[in-house]
């Protein structure tokens, strides 16, 4: 019941940002990890403060965006803030119990921390959407296969098969960001459409590694050759799940052969 007049209160809400291809870039390489290193209690609640440090991140990078740009704290700077408030403190969380059972990842905070800054500064320098940014995603984003495996076994002796699903993960990631862009913001732009085919034939070669990672690669560069600008997001959006799916597949077969 509200009284005449007055506001009616709204419950508040957990925001998520409407970037869906940095939430594959998210979801893939920690599905990977934990089917690679086994589900341990340290392994959950890495997981956990990863995914929460990722719209953490996003809305306090927009909010110190406007901030700059507008030399105050404006309203909406303020709202961004707000936004980033409930997962800053569910990502706090999770990295004081990490850092309690693995204080060694100290050194791997500061090193997240300088590469969001990195992003920060290109974001407010008007180069949020360039590829060097695109490829500091990539980057941190692959960083969780090690990570998850250093914090779910304490041990600092990475296997082999990690550090090929991250390869794999990083090269799939950086063949995405030019195909997306070649589509989209690039459309206009030949080249992109070359480095794309390019790219994906030489993409391919991970097929000495296993010949099941041809599979994903494959269908990577068909669709890179079939899909053109005209292609709708959703097609596009599409394209990009199946071959993601392939290629966690492909590398749980890969490893295990």
């Amino acid at each position: 019941m509200t009284v005449a007049g007055s506001t009616p209160r709204t419950s508040p809400r957990l925001t998520v940002p409407p970037q869906h291809g940095a939430w594959a870039f998210l979801a893939l390489p920690l599905l990977l990890g934990l089917a690679l290193t086994g589900v341990t209690w340290p392994g959950v609640v890495f997981a956990v403060t990863w995914v929460a440090a990722y719209p953490a991140s996003y809305y306090l990078g927009r909010a110190v965006t406007v901030r700059v740009r507008r030399g105050a704290w404006s309203r909406i700077a303020r709202r961004e803030l707000s936004a980033a408030v409930p997962w800053l403190t569910v990502a706090a969380l999770g990295a004081v119990v990490l850092l309690a059972v693995r204080p060694a990842l100290v050194p791997v905070g500061v090193v997240l921390a300088l590469l969001w800054t990195v992003s920060q500064w290109l974001t407010v320098a008007g180069r949020e959407r360039g590829f060097g940014n695109d490829v500091l995603l990539v980057g941190q984003s692959v960083l969780a296969l090690p990570l998850l495996w250093f914090v779910s076994t304490g041990s600092a002796d990475v296997p082999g098969r990690i550090w090929l699903a991250a390869g794999v993960c990083a090269t799939y990631f950086v063949g995405s960001v030019i195909h997306v862009k070649s589509l989209i913001r690039e459309a206009d732009d030949r080249r992109w459409r070359v480095a794309d085919v390019t790219f994906h034939v030489a993409a391919l070669l991970w097929a000495l590694a296993s010949p099941w990672l041809l599979v994903p690669f494959a269908v990577a560069l068909v669709r890179s050759v079939a899909m053109r600008p005209t292609a709708s997001p959703a097609r596009i959006g599409a394209g990009e799940i199946v071959v993601s799916v392939l290629v966690f597949l492909a590398t749980l077969v890969a490893v295990a052969a």
